[in-house]
């Protein structure tokens, strides 16, 4: 039945049939051609997979980064950005990153940053001369740290199967999607100085441009202190964080710049719902398919598998991290992980593994997902913002990745790097 499953599955995919139908129609034909199962369990196993008031942050962070994007909140954050670091060499790379981080903070939605990011920035580079295949690798990276800093969409799901506290996960990330945002800038100096990159738009900071661009963003930027505020003062949940952020900024999109109109608001949260019932419909199919590898004792079996080569821990989180490596360039991440967390998160603790640091190190491997095709959505994303091919971006993201898997080593090595800033408010 296992084989069935896996098979149809590829199979689907193979066709070109979206991944989340391609979950649900696998898992319902591997029940139908086993027959022991009531059919009445299908419905039943995807609404109980989605009635979850942690899934409820999904929605809502969401439509969060479709104001941010429509109300001009991203255009805001990238110009403070660029003034602060836009004037040196490579000045536009730096930008990206930084944008990206800072719009990490708020929305949680790598692809919805990457959307965000690509219809400001990749114009912009090219202006500037850096290649169009530069700019679209660098800011599907720059949007892949979204997922990282908090707060995460991946973060919110793993949390929610996997019965981690979300608030932690969130706070484990910080330290490391900070780091990853620096060295991706000291990747992007590398490239930019041996490819002659970066002519900048002034050769000089500016400080009343950083003045002017600082008063316009300060609003914006207030966002992710008061998600991660509230969360680490115990204010409110992360679901209840992603509410606030909804309001906030509608509240400065609608009432404070003014540069969306209540007419607007029905294109926006239509926006919002198709991706989110994109989302949905994945961890609702995911589950499904998760819940039949389950009963057919599939844990046991890999569990089996892995040891019986070495019980070696470094070992085992080797394999785990292969695992969503290669799998997340065939399947979208978090239906990966809704797949796979249950499974691996048991036998990664068996290993002496701080189930905070497993989240964390499977929200990156997502991350790396996010940048390696088949299926990887951020590079698909900024490719089509630039008009290149995704061949030439992916070679043009290779560094990124190696900087992402350098990063998995890191917080392996030193899980103090996740586990600090958790460990201060217990």
């Amino acid at each position: 039945m296992i084989l069935l499953l896996f098979i149809a599955f590829f199979v689907l995919l193979i066709l070109g049939v979206p991944v989340g139908i391609s979950l649900g129609v696998a898992s319902i034909v591997t029940i139908l051609w086993e027959g022991m199962v009531p059919l009445l369990l299908i419905p039943q196993k995807m609404f109980v997979s989605m009635n979850s008031f942690t899934l409820l942050a999904i929605p809502f962070f969401m439509l969060t980064g479709v104001i941010m994007d429509k109300s001009g909140l991203t255009q805001r954050l990238v110009n403070f950005a660029d003034s602060i670091i836009g004037w040196t060499k490579g000045g536009m790379s730096y930008v990206s990153v930084t944008s990206g981080m800072m719009m990490g903070g708020i929305s949680g939605s790598a692809p919805a940053d990457t959307a965000a990011l690509s219809s400001v920035m990749t114009p912009s580079m090219v202006k500037l001369g850096y290649p169009a295949r530069f700019a679209a690798a660098l800011q599907a990276a720059s949007g892949s740290i979204g997922i990282i800093i908090p707060p995460s969409i991946p973060m919110v799901v793993l949390g929610g199967i996997a019965s981690i506290s979300v608030g932690k996960l969130f706070l484990g990330g910080i330290i490391p999607g900070i780091l990853i945002g620096v060295l991706f800038m000291v990747a992007a100096r590398i490239i930019c100085t041996k490819n002659n990159y970066g002519v900048s738009k002034s050769n000089s900071f500016s400080f009343s441009y950083f003045i002017d661009s600082f008063k316009k963003a300060i609003l914006p930027l207030f966002a992710p202190v008061i998600i991660v505020g509230g969360i680490l003062t115990g204010a409110f949940t992360p679901t209840e964080s992603s509410v606030i952020a909804v309001v906030y900024t509608l509240i400065l999109g609608l009432f404070v710049y003014k540069s969306i109109k209540l007419r607007d608001l029905s294109s926006i949260f239509m926006e919002a719902v198709i991706s989110s019932g994109n989302v949905l419909l994945i961890i609702a199919a995911s589950s499904l398919f998760s819940w039949i590898l389950v009963s057919h004792n599939f844990p046991q079996i890999l569990s089996s598998l892995i040891t019986s080569v070495s019980d070696s821990p470094f070992f085992i989180i080797l394999v785990i991290n292969l695992i969503f490596i290669i799998g997340g360039m065939f399947i979208e991440g978090l239906a990966l992980l809704i797949m796979f967390v249950p499974i691996l998160l048991p036998i990664a603790m068996g290993t002496g593994m701080d189930p905070i640091v497993f989240g964390v190190m499977i929200v990156i491997n997502i991350a790396i997902g996010t940048l390696t095709p088949p299926v990887g959505v951020c590079l698909f994303v900024a490719c089509s913002a630039a008009g290149v091919k995704l061949d030439h971006a992916m070679k043009s993201a290779i560094p990124f990745v190696l900087v992402l898997c350098f990063a998995l080593v890191l917080i392996v090595m030193f899980p103090s790097i996740v586990t600090f800033i958790p460990s201060l408010i217990e």
